[in-house]
């Protein structure tokens, strides 16, 4: 008898099972995720039809359709907040775990429960706060006269969609750490967290006493490194630190309207479209295999050589990156194609799988590039000259790789044996094999340097043309256009809640007048540019070692553009930098994304990315140093194409 009564008192069997019913009690909400997401990429494909269908009256009849930018903005909002949660389901929202994956699983358990709760709680505030803003407008769009409430209200049902996802996933976490630790440990460590809340709270209802705007930012900033650090999703740390600090400085009604607004206009500019464009613009050409067919036409050519497969690779890392711009892509695709071949030619796994990671930055300097677009967003630069900037550097970085590659196998020539040399009309007829994406870069880079669209448009206008040429080679099956759309809602949700994060963070950042403080101060110490150059690329360097490459780019561009300007550097000279320094945080160990993504494509140890990515980095700083000293490898295209 007391035995039983002994086993009824105790909560710890009872604890787990009971948050178990709880996640699966929220399970249906994972359907209608995933439905209003696949409704979402419907609605994106109607706005990719929209872009192509304005540019075409424009273009041939001389007439555009009213209101298209407007319309785009709308729809832009139902693509970014219709997806929101289902990627939460899939747990793909950037999450730096430079904690959690050091930590025993019980530890782990209970930390990730822990920032699972505050994520919960910043969801729901982040519904709050749009469904505030939703109630205090009455805008309607200019010329269409559409109201934005439906669509304000829609952003706040995407965040209540996202609050469910995180709450089930929670309950989870939070029973596996009451099996693991015992359920008075959990509810001790969930204790702590809801401590942390209360924290916050107060950080943001009550004003430091003889803090000046500036100590506040300071503070701020350790904040959000801390959230980075414990685990907490990028785009989530992102918006609480602005979020309280801005209640900090001016108050919470304040922050409510300042957040609420942030988060619905981030998703709903006009300037983010090219984004959105041309993360479909690389899917489609990634599931068309376009990829494979550069890379056949680099190792007809370039396999005899010593390291010649590996040089290929680099090459169509290069030519890849013309149509999918952005470091991760470029990288997975060429590893299915090319590292099956390295290895079937005994090619060594550090040099292979070394190539492959890194190569992939290079799809961020050719133009179009994802990094650019965010670079010329920031810091309202021209994306169409920052893509055409980006061209000569391009091809540096591609030409240090290859001596990278060079240099390792003339030191080490077992690292890489000698393929036979193909014959040469097998050469000549692998170009044909290029010419998809030679057609694609054209019709999108001619196309607006010839005024015939700008930026934003060339994106649509690039998705639409590689769809259909994929469509008329027969590349594409249903199954495949699935999984484009899937992937791409996944990437276009998390890279957009990770801006919408930003942008909060950036109002933050103006308030408390750090960037321009720190550009004022360096101006006042009269060092020479190159020494300030020299620290920006340190800063970089430091937390590229540590942050993911887009949270990077988000903070560093607003404290770093006004200190260019003071010392009156081109801006597009200084965005291929930046660039450059934003790409080498894909590949910096400890913490490169693009090191981790290989390392589970090649099933090799962490060890080998490690000394695989060196080289590369090293090849990444003399790119790097020859831009620096000669400007106008990236001004002269630019220049030209103005002239």
């Amino acid at each position: 008898m007391e035995n039983s009564r002994a086993a009824g008192s105790s909560p710890e069997p009872a604890l787990p099972g009971l948050l178990d019913r709880a996640a699966r009690f929220l399970g249906p909400a994972e359907k209608l995720s995933s439905f209003l997401s696949a409704a979402g990429m419907a609605v994106f494909m109607l706005m990719v039809a929209l872009t192509f269908a304005d540019v075409f009256l424009r273009y041939m009849l001389g007439r555009s359709m009213p209101g298209t930018v407007e319309l785009t903005e709308l729809l832009m909002v139902i693509v970014v907040f219709s997806s929101i949660a289902a990627t939460q389901w899939q747990k793909s929202h950037v999450t730096m775990d430079i904690l959690t994956s050091r930590l025993r699983e019980p530890s782990r358990a209970l930390l990730e429960a822990v920032t699972g709760l505050w994520s919960v709680v910043i969801a729901l505030l982040c519904a709050w706060t749009t469904y505030g803003y939703g109630a205090k407008t009455s805008s309607v769009t200019l010329v269409l006269r559409i109201p934005l409430e439906p669509f304000i209200y829609f952003a706040c049902f995407g965040f209540c969609l996202l609050a469910l996802a995180l709450l089930a996933q929670f309950f989870e976490r939070a029973a596996e750490a009451a099996r693991l630790n015992g359920a008075a440990r959990a509810l001790s460590a969930l204790a702590l967290g809801v401590a942390g809340i209360v924290l916050m709270w107060y950080l943001a209802t009550h004003r430091i006493p003889g803090m000046s705007s500036v100590a506040v930012g300071v503070v701020g900033l350790a904040v959000l490194f801390a959230l980075f650090f414990l685990g907490v999703p990028v785009a989530f740390a992102l918006i609480a630190t602005g979020l309280a600090f801005i209640g900090q400085l001016k108050g919470i009604p304040a922050s409510f309207g300042t957040t609420g607004k942030a988060l619905y206009a981030t998703a709903g500019s006009y300037a983010w479209a090219p984004l959105m464009f041309f993360m479909l613009m690389g899917y489609l050409c990634f599931y068309a295999r376009f990829g494979e067919d550069i890379y056949n036409c680099a190792r007809k050519w370039m396999g005899h050589l010593r390291g010649g497969l590996a040089m290929g690779s680099v090459v169509a890392c290069a030519l890849f990156g013309a149509v999918v711009g952005d470091t991760l892509s470029g990288a997975i695709a060429m590893a299915a194609i090319a590292l099956p071949e390295m290895r079937r030619y005994r090619y060594d796994d550090t040099l292979a799988v070394g190539t492959l990671a890194c190569s992939g930055t290079i799809g961020c300097l050719i133009p179009p590039s994802t990094t650019f677009i965010i670079y010329g967003v920031l810091a309202q630069q021209s994306i169409g000259d920052l893509f055409i900037a980006g061209i000569i550097p391009g091809i540096v970085c591609m030409i240090c790789f290859m001596l990278a590659v060079w240099a390792l196998v003339f030191r080490r020539p077992e690292l890489a044996p000698r393929l036979p040399r193909s014959p040469m009309p097998e050469r000549l007829a692998s170009l044909k094999s290029g010419l998809p994406i030679m057609l694609i870069f054209i019709l999108v880079i001619g196309g607006i340097y010839g005024g015939v669209f700008t930026a934003t448009e060339g994106g649509g206008i690039g998705a639409c043309g590689t769809l259909i040429l994929a469509l008329l080679m027969r590349r594409l099956s249903l199954k495949d256009f699935l999984h484009t759309l899937r992937d791409s809602a996944k990437y276009i949700s998390m890279c957009f809640t990770v801006l919408c994060g930003a942008i909060v963070l950036s109002y933050f950042m103006a308030m408390t007048r750090i960037p321009m403080v720190l550009a004022n101060s360096i101006a006042a110490m009269n060092l020479p540019p190159m020494l300030v150059m020299l620290a920006i690329v340190l800063v970089f360097l430091v937390l590229g070692c540590f942050l993911p490459s887009m949270p990077l780019l988000l903070i560093c561009v607003p404290i770093f553009v006004p200190i260019a300007k003071v010392f009156g550097w081109d801006l597009i000279w200084f965005g291929v930098i930046i660039v450059i320094l934003d790409n080498m945080a894909s590949i910096t160990p400890p913490f490169g994304i693009n090191l981790f993504v290989m390392k589970e494509v090649g099933a090799v140890p962490l060890g080998t990315m490690y000394r695989a990515a060196v080289p590369f980095v090293a090849a990444l700083l003399v790119c790097l140093a020859v831009i620096v000293a000669f400007p106008s490898l990236s001004t002269l295209l630019p220049a030209l194409m103005k002239g």
